[in-house]
């Protein structure tokens, strides 16, 4: 919790100010969506209760089958409300806006923050997320719930098949997910990417098979013991059983990834004869250590920050990122990150030091086997042995994976290795998720009706279905 919190906390608690009466009974259920940093929404109802002097109450999740939570702590002082359930983290700051008859504020949880704004509006799921690409049942095409094994990990997968409705082989791409625990629609902000993708691709004659992260929805294992290489073996398994099918044309199926699953896409496609062909989306081109340079750049400039600015941040991280990049094992890797970012703190100007102890500003790192394997990948490696056609595409918007050195990394690597079938695009104004976007940024993906622009699937399924036969 940020050391603001507790300070507000501390006040509310032990300064009692003349002015600050409660005007009004706050008793009753009070609705919200939160929204974090990454544009993830959910409701939330916070229910109270008079009790003497102060209130009880509780946190309610509607759209999930939770059981509600007790607040530990609720203080209600002038127009200020706090909420405190300390079991899972969770805080909340709110003041009363009296136009828009709602406490408006911020909560954190764990280690997700956002705003948070409560009314006595009540909230329909409905009212969530707007998405009027995702497709409704009964579908035009046929849908078939499978499984199937990864033999090299002992981990049994599960997803989606989708293709035509009319008997036949198709053409089949793997749909592979962007990092974090995915689940088969690599959802994202309550954007379900890879269901719109499957949909379109079903009614342009192209099958596709889109599975859940390890240890996500139906899938075995656990998500935190992978890392890049693991996922590139789910892919292969993928690919595996897809030959075992009927319904699908074993000389035409390719893969396709987006972000980290385009890293991941590399990794099995190369030297891999099974894959007929790769679609890259806002996948790197740059080794990963290079990406987070880039990364601290495009936030600089966002954030119109001078160059010079932007240099001194550059500066300032190198030795953190350097130390993580430093070892394959990322526990030895995360230690020296840990002392290196006790050395930042100690030179850090006094405002920083004001705002948190030495203890929480080392502590908030989060570091595992996945961000390991990404900061060390390097492309080229991979990109050199794949030799069919390969298409890469990204936005120029793109904020987390830069359009333009990426996708010319990609094509000189694959260019200067012998494959001469790569296609390379970039879409005007789009973002990382091939939104049509405004400011483009993370926090911003929720809040986009559009989940990916009409644009990209047809660029996709026009070029699946023009690539020249492959020898039978």
């Amino acid at each position: 919790m940020h050391k603001g919190y507790w300070l507000l906390w501390m006040c509310m608690t032990w300064c009692v100010v003349a002015t600050a009466q409660q005007t009004k009974d706050i008793s009753g259920k009070w609705y919200g969506i939160t929204k974090s940093y990454y544009g993830d929404k959910q409701r939330l109802t916070v229910v109270l209760k008079k009790e003497g002097e102060g209130y009880n109450g509780e946190l309610q999740n509607p759209d999930h089958d939770d059981e509600a939570i007790t607040l530990d702590h609720i203080i209600y002082r002038g127009d200020t409300l706090l909420l405190r359930i300390d079991t899972i983290q969770f805080a909340y700051t709110g003041v009363w806006n009296a136009a828009e008859k709602q406490f408006e504020g911020i909560f954190s949880w764990g280690s997700i923050k956002g705003t948070f704004n409560i009314s006595r509006k009540e909230i329909k799921r409905s009212d969530v997320y707007k998405r009027p690409q995702e497709p409704q049942k009964p579908y035009p095409y046929f849908t078939d719930e499978v499984k199937f094994d990864n033999t090299h990990d002992h981990v049994s997968l599960a997803g989606t098949f989708t293709r035509p409705a009319a008997w036949g082989r198709y053409p089949v791409v793997v749909l592979l997910n962007g990092s974090g625990p995915q689940d088969r629609n690599d959802e994202n902000a309550g954007h379900k990417t890879f269901l719109v993708l499957a949909d379109f691709l079903a009614r342009n004659g192209i099958a596709s098979l889109r599975f859940d992260d390890r240890g996500v929805g139906g899938s075995g294992g656990v998500y935190a013991n992978a890392n890049i290489y693991d996922f590139a073996n789910d892919a292969k398994a993928a690919l595996e059983y897809l030959k075992t099918r009927k319904d699908v044309d074993p000389y035409t199926i390719g893969l396709l990834g987006h972000s980290e699953g385009a890293i991941v896409a590399q990794i099995a496609a190369a030297n891999n004869k099974s894959v007929a062909f790769v679609v890259s989306l806002a996948g790197l081109g740059v080794t990963g250590r290079e990406m987070v340079d880039q990364k601290v750049v495009l936030d600089g400039r966002m954030s119109g920050a001078s160059d010079e600015e932007i240099k001194d941040r550059l500066q300032r991280l190198k030795p953190y990122w350097d130390a993580l990049a430093s070892d394959t094992n990322y526990t030895v890797a995360a230690t020296r990150a840990k002392t290196v970012l006790h050395d930042i703190y100690r030179n850090s100007p006094d405002e920083i030091k004001k705002q948190m102890s030495e203890e929480e500003f080392t502590s908030d790192m989060h570091f595992d086997r996945e961000l390991s394997s990404i900061l060390l990948y390097k492309p080229l490696d991979y990109l050199k042995q794949i030799k069919c056609p390969f298409m890469a595409v990204n936005g120029t918007r793109d904020l987390q994976v830069e359009a333009t050195t990426n996708l010319n990394a990609i094509e000189r690597a694959l260019r200067e290795n012998g494959n001469m079938l790569v296609t390379i695009r970039k879409f005007d104004g789009l973002n990382h998720l091939f939104q049509r976007c405004k400011t483009c940024t993370v926090a911003e993906y929720g809040d986009l009706e559009q989940t990916i622009d009409p644009l990209v699937p047809e660029f996709i399924a026009h070029w699946i279905l023009q690539l020249p036969p492959r020898p039978r």
